[in-house]
């Protein structure tokens, strides 16, 4: 594909508006019945999960505002704004660019507390404890951690020097009609164009955000698995409707892993390594974007679905549940 590439840039951006308002208006679905219509049923894990809604409505708000793009060249990629809202200074609009990034980062780690609460309230309950009063600062410091970082690490590594500018000048005047030099733009190159030498503090910020990304899928792939292999046993003496109404919430929890893998993970597989296989491409990559804001609709869908699964299943299991005498504090989060 050769020439401008600003008619997908419009693309991009009229998809990102339409993903802000559905992850807006499911999130708001999910948010309002969680506060005020099943605060028994959930308990402490209700605001986990208000929390993750507000993220995502956050998280698809800013690139319906602020429209962050991505366009991989050879082996670098430049992230850009063509725009400066409320005419904000190219200073300050250097500094909202990494937000997004670091908003991503506190949502794919609240993903992974929400699979740790999960695990401790049905099995651990002493851990609890963390999650509730003073402790809960335990939990929003693991969040605000790893945060901060990527917005430090997308803001001073990723920070354009003359060698990316130079690099990406030709590129981005014919693909968007501007100069690198002309809107807030952060780039990646992964070796010199002059000498083909490593850069090393592209490459420390690949590690810094692999780590943070693995840190976390990590963590809910082994707690998600430690739970089904133990629900499956403590549920082995239950009746078959409190079977059928636990093996809804592994289906869920499978769900819940599979879209984040494919909508958050993937994508940013695919951005950070891409540039090491020093390809000869031109390519914009807003839709990478644009899947980050379609997450949170998924998620919104997932937990709205679930919900309305297990109320069909409680509703289909009630002359057998009159046999239970007593039913296990694994049905509901503590």
């Amino acid at each position: 594909m050769s020439g401008s590439y600003l008619y997908l840039v419009s693309l991009a951006q009229k998809v990102g508006k339409v993903a802000f308002v559905t992850s807006s208006l499911l999130g708001i679905l999910v948010i309002f019945p969680t506060l005020f219509g099943v605060r028994k049923i959930f308990g402490t894990y209700k605001y986990l999960m208000v929390v993750f809604s507000a993220l995502g409505i956050f998280l698809a708000s800013l690139e319906a505002i602020f429209h962050p793009n991505l366009h991989f060249y050879n082996n670098g990629f430049a992230f850009f704004s063509l725009k400066a809202p409320f005419g904000l200074s190219h200073g300050c609009m250097m500094v909202i660019l990494p937000v997004y990034a670091g908003v991503y980062s506190l949502t794919i780690s609240m993903l992974a507390v929400q699979f740790v609460y999960r695990y401790c309230a049905l099995f651990s309950l002493s851990y609890l404890s963390f999650f509730r009063g003073w402790k809960s600062v335990s939990w929003i410091a693991y969040l605000m951690f790893f945060g901060i970082m990527w917005w430090i690490g997308a803001y001073y590594l990723l920070n354009m020097d003359d060698i990316s500018a130079n690099y990406f000048k030709n590129e981005m005047i014919l693909r968007y009609e501007v100069l690198p030099t002309e809107i807030p733009m952060m780039t990646f190159l992964a070796f010199d164009p002059n000498d083909g030498s490593v850069r090393w503090w592209d490459v420390l910020y690949t590690i810094q955000i692999s780590s943070i990304m693995g840190t976390q899928y990590i963590t809910m792939i082994y707690f998600g698995w430690n739970m089904h292999s133990k629900m499956e046993q403590k549920i082995a003496g239950l009746s078959v409707a409190l079977k059928r109404h636990h093996r809804q919430l592994f289906r869920s929890l499978v769900f819940q892993i599979t879209c984040p893998t494919i909508f958050l993970f993937s994508p940013l597989v695919l951005i950070i390594y891409i540039p090491y296989f020093e390809l000869e491409l031109s390519f914009p990559a807003g839709a990478a974007i644009t899947a980050f804001n379609v997450y949170p609709a998924m998620d919104s869908i997932i937990v709205l679905m679930d919900c309305g699964m297990l109320c069909f299943s409680k509703y289909r299991s009630v002359p057998e549940t009159k046999q239970v005498t007593a039913v296990p504090k694994l049905n509901k989060f503590n």
